[in-house]
């Protein structure tokens, strides 16, 4: 265990006997991480497609702990799940750089889900940088996509579209380097399941995830990709619900925050803390806020608020 040696610790007595941190190829990984005296996002990558290239290890990794499972009816897998209803995996690893998680796509799911298509689907830009190998491609054909990098006075009105880029069709053991700040991918079509070990590289992403329209390709929707601005989100939401007026000392700073989402999130909870601070906030948003959907939210919120306030003295 190469890592754990170079940092002079032993292992700690703990851990499960298949935690990652006992899989020699993951634990190197770490290592080399942790080695990086500037970690940027093509260090990592370069870091991560060298710990792809022989991935033989997973076989007899996973192989492991179904048997321990075989004779084992309570034993559990240190593995997190993951997934969603296209998806199904567990994550593998996890350094302050990068996640990686072991993905399987059902082809009857693929299949199921390109027949009940009524409409318009999103192609989405995930706004991360990825390093996949597709351990079983499943004879998979991938329609490639191009889309403008966003920044973070991002607006739907910007008009932004995104583009077909070409098409690749995937062997075993391919190894997909994905820009998800620029680049994306659909699966066409495939013809067996799919098994895929993805890595996330958490460094310098875009500041949103957007989806665009299969049909006329436009921007229609884009969430954030801060895992930190989320969390804002909702411990915000939970302090105005306990509606705690001393809390609105709290609360008030979010409203200058950088992401744009998040002041507007932020202003909106303050209302239910501190209704003259929190007008003074869109008074302020309205005049100079950088991003020109808040300017013009706050204007109309102030709008809404003033026609409110004629109606109840009438």
């Amino acid at each position: 265990m190469r890592a754990e040696q170079a940092r002079g610790g032993a292992l700690p007595t703990s851990l499960p006997a298949h935690h990652w941190r006992l899989q020699p190829a993951l634990a190197a990984l770490h290592g080399e991480l942790d080695e990086l005296s500037h970690p940027t996002v093509d260090a990592v990558r370069d870091v991560v497609e060298t710990a792809f290239a022989d991935t033989d290890w997973i076989d007899g990794w996973i192989a492991a702990m179904a048997q321990d499972a075989l004779r084992d009816a309570y034993f559990e897998p240190p593995l997190a799940p993951t997934g969603n209803g296209f998806q199904r995996g567990v994550a593998v690893f996890a350094h302050r750089h990068v996640n990686i998680a072991l993905n399987n796509l059902p082809v009857d799911v693929l299949a199921a889900k390109k027949m009940q298509r009524g409409g318009p689907t999103a192609i989405t830009f995930t706004g991360t940088v990825s390093v996949q190998k597709f351990l079983r491609a499943g004879g998979a054909l991938l329609q490639m996509w191009g889309a403008p990098e966003v920044s973070g006075n991002f607006s739907l009105d910007d008009g932004l579209a995104c583009r077909p880029a070409g098409h690749r069709a995937l062997e075993d053991a391919d190894i997909v380097t994905l820009d998800g700040r620029t680049q994306s991918y659909v699966i066409e079509h495939a013809i067996a399941d799919i098994v895929v070990l993805q890595a996330e590289i958490l460094l310098d992403r875009a500041p949103l995830l957007v989806e665009y329209d299969s049909e006329d390709l436009t921007a229609v929707a884009a969430c954030s990709t801060s895992d930190a601005a989320s969390r804002s989100q909702m411990l915000l939401t939970f302090l105005a619900t306990l509606g705690r007026s001393e809390d609105d000392a709290v609360v008030e700073p979010f409203t200058h925050d950088d992401s744009f989402f998040l002041r507007w999130h932020a202003t909106t909870e303050l209302f239910r803390l501190n209704e003259g601070r929190a007008r003074a906030r869109l008074h302020a948003m309205a005049d100079r806020d950088p991003h020109p959907d808040l300017r013009a939210a706050a204007r109309n919120a102030l709008g809404v608020l003033g026609a409110e306030a004629g109606a109840c003295h009438a």
